[in-house]
């Protein structure tokens, strides 16, 4: 019987042996598997993270844009308005022609420059020159005529020759 007790000793010892073994191994390879796998999911990451940054540059730049031609669009409505007001008064249409006036004070008055193309200060000083401008009954309508057509060419002077329009469709990237 001692002959089985040392042979059942002998035969434990390796099979706790090789249990052992199989379990580091198991661990071992559980934690390459894992550290590959974080590999992976990191270099995923980071590709995510350059995407983000380049939709956000993508959006300030589509923002910018946004901005350029609404700016645009508030200076020729005022400019539209200005005219309509010229031509409301050689119509001896007054009320018309002060409303008209109104209106282009209000556009301008809508233009938010951050990007600082626009002159701000010209602008917003051509607002206030036109929003005090009161078109009365007269016989001689040259005067009030001549501020008008003074208020056009200051905005004018004011408006960018190029146009965001044309500057936003020309920028634009082929499809990937």
């Amino acid at each position: 019987m001692s002959d089985t007790v040392e042979t059942n000793k002998t035969l434990t010892f390796p099979k706790i042996k090789l249990i052992l073994i199989g379990i580091g191994a198991t661990i071992v390879t559980g934690a390459a598997i894992y550290g590959i796998g974080w590999w992976q999911g990191r270099s995923h990451v980071s590709v995510e993270d350059e995407e983000i940054k380049s939709v956000r540059q993508e959006l300030q730049q589509t923002q910018s844009q946004l901005e350029a031609v609404g700016n645009y669009a508030y200076l020729m409505q005022a400019r539209a308005a200005l005219y309509h007001s010229a031509v409301d008064l050689d119509q001896r249409n007054f009320g018309t022609a002060n409303t008209s006036l109104q209106e282009a004070s209000t556009a301008l008055g809508q233009v938010k420059d951050n990007s600082g193309t626009l002159d701000i200060n010209k602008i917003s000083s051509l607002q206030k020159n036109i929003s005090q401008t009161n078109i009365n009954v007269a016989v001689n309508l040259e005067k009030q005529r001549r501020q008008i057509l003074k208020h056009v060419n200051q905005l004018n002077s004011l408006i960018p020759e190029e146009t965001p329009i044309n500057n936003s469709t020309s920028e634009k990237k082929p499809e990937k």
